[in-house]
């Protein structure tokens, strides 16, 4: 079985957004094998840290928490969009949509991953039409999944009254998943199935995932 891991590594240096109140990940060991028998650590860390996904309670108070995040809607038979061409800036157009076969779950690799823990990470991303995500909706896609930060324009990250590809989605019942990494192990001419698993926190607006593809074996 062919298992390609999406999944960035969880560390102290791991990256956040860059506003003021989001949590920086801090993990410490409490327990030691020489001291107390066993080893065991702390994790602190925000609900968007790392390879995370979004539930629809991220921007709609009262609605649906992580915790009730459909597994049968986010896990299986996934298509992949190489947008890999698109450079710092593009934006991806309705016109760009209406070329692709869309399906359930989309996987869209721009290699952006590759700046992670580098400065350019959140500076001039690629991101989506307004008109391009309402495309891939009303096609029927039910699940978004990037190796950028945010299907939105960097400059939404901090405008609190912004974010509407992101609202437009999670209202309409898609499952954003963000922060891929290695999507350049995903080849085009072959056909994969998406596990994306996230923490079972109770009425949490996001979590961490371990999120892997599968290559078909047929």
């Amino acid at each position: 079985m062919n298992i390609v891991d999406l999944s960035l590594t969880i560390d102290n240096d791991c990256m956040t957004c860059g506003t003021p109140w989001h949590q920086k990940v801090q993990i410490q060991q409490m327990g030691k094998l020489d001291e107390v028998g066993r080893n065991t650590h702390s994790i602190l860390m925000g609900s968007h840290s790392g390879t995370h996904m979004d539930a629809p309670l991220h921007f709609y108070n009262g609605t649906a928490g992580i915790d009730k995040a459909d597994l049968a809607q986010i896990c299986g038979e996934i298509t992949i969009v190489d947008f890999s061409h698109m450079g710092a800036g593009s934006i991806v157009r309705y016109e760009d949509i209406q070329k692709l076969r869309v399906t359930a779950r989309m996987l869209f690799r721009f290699d952006w991953w590759k700046k992670w823990k580098t400065p350019a990470y959140y500076q001039d991303f690629p991101y989506f039409s307004e008109k391009a995500v309402s495309s891939l909706i009303e096609q029927g896609m039910l699940v978004m999944a990037l190796d950028t930060p945010s299907p939105d324009t960097g400059n939404a990250i901090t405008d609190k009254n912004d974010s509407p590809n992101h609202k437009k989605l999670l209202e309409s019942g898609v499952t954003i998943i963000e922060y891929l990494t290695a999507t350049d192990r995903l080849f085009m001419d072959k056909k994969y199935s998406l596990f994306a698993l996230p923490l079972k926190i109770k009425d949490c607006d996001g979590s961490p995932a371990r999120v892997i593809a599968v290559e078909s074996e047929d």
